[in-house]
């Protein structure tokens, strides 16, 4: 009869996933496991008078009750993050995510990034309200060479055709032109330390001349000029490469640069201004050397200057009509009237 019950009890133990271990300075000891949360416990009976006792064990990445878990100190890759079962001093075990996992296996430790895609998207790893996140975003700019440059930055890559060795590379520049993504653009050649925009012109350190042309799209070349072709035309005339003069008209000193017109200076009356400097002229304005188009500051009506129809070349009084002022005013003037010309 004794026997049969004992086998009864056995039986329902077996039922209830019991696992019996047999100590043999202590009766037998019954132990129960079950995980919450990550953490494996178990539940222990022992000793003659049967106490209970609760032990956790390790974590589980399973959040399922089986032989299989971590130990305290291991770690386990799961979810495109690193966990790790660690032990507190007061024996409570943790199940958490200590860094992050990028698309190439490696750990990303919080605070760390990686470029994607060529670049152009990032992945972060970092806290975020309290927990590890890993966030992704796209770079803002072009990619090249491990490096991120943004909108309008110039940059110089290799020559995309090595057998042209007129140019050392090409010129690139960002561009955003639809506001929701970057392209990179071929700008121009590159000799040396020297940079030409397509169009425009060069002189070598021979002291020729050359244009970088594009022969193709993403192709460019340099292309060798006389100095004519760097002339400048203006009001009629023509002007040669590097050569200055004086434009009384628009009160300005002006130079012919490799094809181009440059304002190098303003001029009233016997004083010359440089570019950007601001002086208080007579009638109460304020004269200010712009390197476009000169701008004029007055509080006042000027009835010299009248409403002319946009195809006239009436364009009102020139610089030599003004006096510079050698006092300053009491006070700037607002930009109540601006005049340019």
């Amino acid at each position: 009869m004794k026997a049969a019950i004992l086998a009864l009890i056995c039986l329902q133990l077996a039922d209830s996933a019991a696992v019996f271990d047999r100590n043999y300075t202590k009766p037998y000891v019954l132990k129960k496991t079950w995980v919450q949360n990550f953490i494996k416990f178990q539940y222990i009976f022992e000793g003659n008078q049967q106490k209970p006792k609760i032990v956790p064990l390790g974590c589980s990445p399973t959040n399922v009750d089986s032989d299989d878990y971590l130990k305290p100190g291991e770690t386990s890759i799961e979810h495109d993050f690193l966990f790790s079962c660690e032990e507190g001093e007061d024996g409570v075990l943790n199940y958490e995510a200590t860094a992050c996992i990028d698309a190439y296996g490696q750990v990303m430790h919080p605070g760390e990034k990686r470029s994607l895609s060529n670049g152009t998207v990032v992945l972060h790893c970092n806290i975020y309200g309290g927990a590890l996140k890993k966030v992704v975003e796209r770079a803002a700019g072009c990619y090249f060479n491990e490096t991120i440059y943004s909108e309008d930055e110039k940059w110089v890559e290799p020559q995309v055709n090595p057998v042209d060795s007129s140019i050392d590379g090409r010129l690139m520049q960002c561009f955003r032109p639809h506001y929701s993504y970057y392209e990179s653009h071929v700008v121009g050649c590159v000799i040396g330390k020297l940079g030409v925009l397509i169009g425009e012109f060069g002189q070598l350190l021979d002291g020729s001349y050359v244009k970088c042309v594009e022969a193709e799209l993403g192709h460019v070349s340099l292309k060798q000029v006389g100095v004519d072709e760097l002339q400048c035309n203006m009001d009629d005339k023509t002007f040669a490469h590097a050569s200055q003069w004086t434009d009384e008209k628009k009160g300005a000193n002006m130079k012919c640069n490799f094809g181009h017109i440059v304002k190098e200076s303003c001029v009233i009356g016997n004083e010359t201004l440089p570019i950007g400097q601001e002086v208080p002229v007579s009638r109460g304005c304020i004269f200010l050397c712009h390197p476009q188009t000169n701008v004029y500051i007055c509080d006042n009506y000027l009835p010299e200057f009248q409403v002319v129809d946009t195809e006239s070349e009436d364009l009102g009084p020139i610089e030599g009509n003004q006096v510079v002022v050698v006092e300053q005013p009491d006070k700037k003037k607002s930009l109540k009237s601006v005049f340019k010309f």
